[in-house]
């Protein structure tokens, strides 16, 4: 996708926060995920590769393969995966997710993490995916469903530029509620045996150490920013909304029953044999 077309950003900060919210999510989207025994894995949309260098750890006996459209990204995962790629256990090419520079049958799995909100043809692009995976191979996608955002009590300023936000994100041609539409599009694509499962990160009470909940509600309130320079060039937000966000997100982290969900499904899917 063009950097016209992307709601965030490719400047040094994002990528930065890009290589947080790996950290921060991994723990709700990647218990799920399972390379055991497959030797050749695709991350399509791999980014800085932040999710590359935790699946590294997780399975040692495994090569990733990353693929993205933008060359600046793809600068910044070669300088954070230096090592691992001078090991020989990561190879990151700049390509189109929709013309794949594979032959078919090249790999034992493949995974999405927060890509198809931001393109326009998640089938096509999931068709190509299914082509390159061998008969048996694994896809696992994860991916946003922005309308199942929830907080309680009430973010105001929050509710309003979310609003702005999910709008300019479908007229620059994605879908921030592709989630909930995952089993259907692994299906329509032709997979098989797909499973759904909620991995939704959430704050509410159980959090109680004071500085474990400051850094999560810290993490939320940059993830939100993260649209904000595009929503400013847009014109869809003011920088008093903006202002306004610190409110609702200081209101978070001082309240120790507050809640904050932000909902994400991840579908499981398999290659016909």
């Amino acid at each position: 996708m063009t950097a016209e077309r992307y709601i965030h950003t490719y400047e040094p900060d994002e990528q930065a926060r890009l290589i947080r919210q790996g950290r921060f999510l991994a723990p709700w989207v990647h218990p799920g995920v399972d390379f055991a025994g497959r030797a050749r894995v695709l991350e399509v949309g791999c980014g800085v590769g932040a999710q590359i260098r935790i699946l590294l750890d997780r399975f040692p006996e495994t090569h990733f393969t990353g693929i993205d459209v933008s060359q600046l990204q793809l600068d910044q995962a070669r300088r954070f995966l230096a090592g691992p790629i001078a090991a020989g256990r990561v190879e990151l090419v700049e390509a189109s997710a929709y013309r794949l520079p594979f032959a078919d049958a090249s790999f034992d799995g493949a995974c999405l993490f927060w890509v198809l909100e931001h393109v326009d043809d998640p089938p096509g692009l999931l068709r190509e995916v299914l082509r390159v995976l061998k008969p048996g191979g694994v896809l696992y996608d994860t991916e946003v469903f922005n309308s199942g955002l929830y907080a309680r009590p009430r973010m105001p300023a929050l509710e309003a530029y979310w609003v702005a936000f999910n709008a300019l994100q479908v007229e620059l041609g994605g879908d921030p509620d592709v989630g909930v539409r995952l089993a259907a599009l692994l299906d329509r694509a032709g997979f098989e045996r797909i499973e759904l499962r909620d991995v939704t990160p959430q704050i509410d009470g159980r959090l109680r150490d004071p500085a474990a909940r400051h850094d999560a509600v810290d993490f939320w309130h940059s993830l939100v920013l993260s649209g904000a320079s595009k929503l400013l060039a847009h014109g869809r937000v003011t920088p008093g909304q903006i202002e306004a966000l610190k409110v609702d997100f200081a209101a978070l982290d001082g309240n120790p029953d507050a809640l904050f969900r932000y909902a994400a499904l991840q579908a499981c899917g398999y290659k016909p044999r």
